[in-house]
């Protein structure tokens, strides 16, 4: 019975190996594999022993490419949502945000998501902030980029290093890109922070979306407003 067993747990071990060294670029599950957790958990601890396979969270490991430099990592937002799923809406936050927009210098050492569902645990890697109650993200089904913009618009005064100016003209840059719909961040900012459907507002009306600034509901606290809009001071 016992060598019975021993002999069932080396064919899992092996039938998990061969199917892990033969991807690229994949994540895995425990539960896609054939066999006892517990000896599919095993191989697979084994292979992040040998440098095979990355850890991601409990019960989930990347397979990378290998350069010389070690494993090419996973992507944090594709594991983000093979962890929450594909229909939430997931973009970089804080420091992480400004600089994959040329508004920063500053590299954060853990990167930093953003997502509109509770914030998961167990993720290595990665600090998530939970947006749950930004639905609109979710219902207009903005890209990563988009998520971004709007980020990167609420932390204007926290994470941008670069003048109003500059920051105005790059944020008009991006809006103009092919691939960021100005109409469905409109429609998201129904759930955004007042401060962040003002700066959306003014950056629309000043980069030449004016009609589309219009359909973004007021700040109803002109304080806040006031507040919002300080970033802006120099470039209007």
């Amino acid at each position: 019975m016992y060598m019975a067993a021993v002999a069932v747990d080396k064919s899992v071990a092996r039938q998990v190996r061969q199917r892990v060294l033969s991807s690229r670029d994949r994540l895995w599950k425990i539960e896609v594999f054939e066999g006892s957790p517990k000896a599919v958990s095993s191989e697979l601890s084994r292979l992040v022993e040998r440098g095979e396979l990355q850890r991601v969270r409990r019960g989930m490991y990347w397979r990378g490419r290998k350069s010389s430099f070690g494993m090419i990592g996973v992507d944090e937002g594709d594991a983000l949502k093979s962890v929450v799923g594909d229909d939430e809406a997931i973009g970089a936050t804080g420091w992480n945000a400004t600089n994959l927009l040329g508004l920063s210098t500053q590299v954060p050492a853990v990167a930093s998501l953003a997502v509109t569902h509770r914030t998961p645990q167990g993720l290595d890697r990665v600090r998530v902030s939970s947006r749950a109650a930004r639905s609109g993200r979710r219902r207009a089904r903005l890209t990563g980029l988009e998520v971004t913009l709007l980020e990167a618009l609420e932390g204007w005064d926290r994470y941008v290093e670069v003048d109003a100016a500059t920051a105005l003209s790059r944020f008009g840059e991006i809006l103009d890109r092919d691939d960021v719909r100005i109409a469905r961040l409109v429609q998201a900012s129904a759930t955004e922070p007042p401060a962040v459907r003002e700066r959306l507002r003014a950056v629309l009306a000043q980069t030449g979306h004016a009609d589309q600034a219009e359909l973004i509901a007021p700040a109803r606290d002109a304080r806040t407003r006031v507040k919002a809009l300080r970033v802006l001071q120099g470039a209007l």
